[in-house]
């Protein structure tokens, strides 16, 4: 998953921790709870990440506050303690929740502006291009699937495979991923990147996606380089974010390296 924020303005602070803009403001005011940065030129405020913990502290004390007189010292220890802990895992949640739609937003955004920038273009002037794919993590799963080999990625052999995959009875492994940046959580996780790679846009009927194959295949054999692992295909608009097969943008990512003279 991906880029996080550094500061929160007062909006989403208020939206991530339910507590209304207008307390926040009184909290600066009576200097309970001050904005870790203040923008000189618009007055606005902006709060850093670790100050949501202090924010929910003051939250969590406050409602502790009304409980005092009903305890005595021993258990309202206690109730601190298990109040702080469900206020640790609620904050971790907010910001999960928060860090995973700010990343689909910014996908769909992707998304959206390939699908108008290639609006005004004939589809054979979507560009195939060669790039450097950065190293990432990817926590995977696998299974097998009735399918075609694309090990042999010739020409040739693309489309005589292209021809007889529909009546295939073979098997191969297909793997399905996602970017995490924790690595910790589970042993499904492998890095992937840090090679050179042709890349073009595919956009519409997943079903139509072997004419983009071919096309990048004419490319690599021109341009004189040579597949040096399986092709991978990222997500940009999935069937998950849209509905209409049209709109699907999908990447199709074939590792190369230069032929040698």
């Amino acid at each position: 998953m991906s880029a996080k924020k550094a500061r929160y303005c007062i909006g989403e602070l208020s939206t991530l921790c339910n507590i209304p803009q207008k307390t926040l403001r009184y909290y600066d005011e009576i200097g309970l709870f001050t904005p870790d940065y203040r923008d000189d030129s618009t007055h606005y405020r902006y709060y850093s990440k670790s100050q949501t913990v202090n924010l929910m502290i003051i939250k969590t004390l406050k409602h502790i506050r009304q409980i005092i007189s009903e305890n005595d010292a021993q258990s309202l220890e206690a109730n601190i303690n298990s109040h702080l802990e469900t206020m640790r895992d609620d904050i971790m949640k907010r910001i999960d929740q928060y860090t995973e739609c700010s990343y689909l937003l910014q996908k769909i955004q992707n998304g959206i502006d390939i699908l108008e920038a290639s609006s005004s273009l004939p589809s054979e002037d979507l560009a195939i291009s060669i790039e450097h794919i950065p190293k990432i993590s990817l926590m995977y799963d696998r299974s097998e699937m009735e399918g075609y080999d694309y090990s042999e990625m010739s020409l040739d052999r693309w489309i005589s495979i292209l021809r007889k995959a529909e009546h295939s009875k073979h098997k191969i492994m297909v793997e399905f991923a996602v970017h995490i940046e924790d690595t910790s959580s589970t042993d499904d996780i492998r890095d992937f990147g840090d090679f050179d790679a042709v890349t073009m846009i595919h956009i519409g009927n997943y079903e139509d996606i072997p004419t983009s194959y071919i096309q990048m295949m004419k490319w690599i054999r021109q341009n004189g380089y040579t597949v040096t692992g399986p092709a991978t295909e990222e997500f940009i608009l999935s069937p998950l974010d849209v509905n209409d097969e049209t709109r699907r943008v999908t990447k199709i990512i074939i590792p190369v390296e230069k032929e040698s003279k």
